[in-house]
């Protein structure tokens, strides 16, 4: 099977899955109207967007067949450090906090990268922790302990 194939089957299963949750949502879900939306409005607009990308990705496999080399390798590097620093994350969080959970996770992600640049991460895990303190805790009010055994009132 070419690359093609397989992007037409994998389009038809994107618009098979789309099309059934347009199907699940509308049938059991009120819609509601354009200025009160209902329930079932979220389900079918992302149903939709599925089965667009289906309908994209079938007509990619029919007629834009891509250049690709023979054999592709997987890249460990970058997919094993996402994969621990989502693990750092959800481990340190409940122990010590938003934002000691927050900095390891930056940090090893990072190392997944080609050019890793001590200062550069440095400065976008302060941006990215401030920012995620600042939407998650003081805007949201979500009930997070920011350092350990506190939580932030704001």
């Amino acid at each position: 099977m070419t690359l093609g194939h397989k992007d037409f089957l994998a389009g038809l299963i994107f618009l098979a899955f789309g099309l059934a949750a347009i199907h699940i949502a509308d049938r059991d879900l009120p819609m509601g109207t354009a200025m009160h939306m209902g329930p079932g409005n979220f389900p079918v607009l992302l149903g939709g967007i599925l089965g667009f990308f289906g309908i994209f990705l079938a007509a990619r496999g029919l007629g834009w067949p891509e250049k690709t080399p023979g054999r592709v390798a997987w890249a460990w590097r970058p997919v094993s450090c996402i994969v621990a620093s989502m693990l750092i994350f959800g481990f340190v969080l409940p122990r010590l906090g938003l934002v000691a959970a927050l900095v390891p996770m930056f940090l090893v992600a990072a190392l997944g990268g080609r050019e890793f640049r001590v200062r550069d991460v440095l400065v976008l895990t302060a941006v990215m922790t401030a920012l995620a303190v600042g939407v998650f805790v003081v805007l949201l009010k979500l009930p997070f302990h920011v350092f350990p055994g506190r939580y932030f009132v704001w």
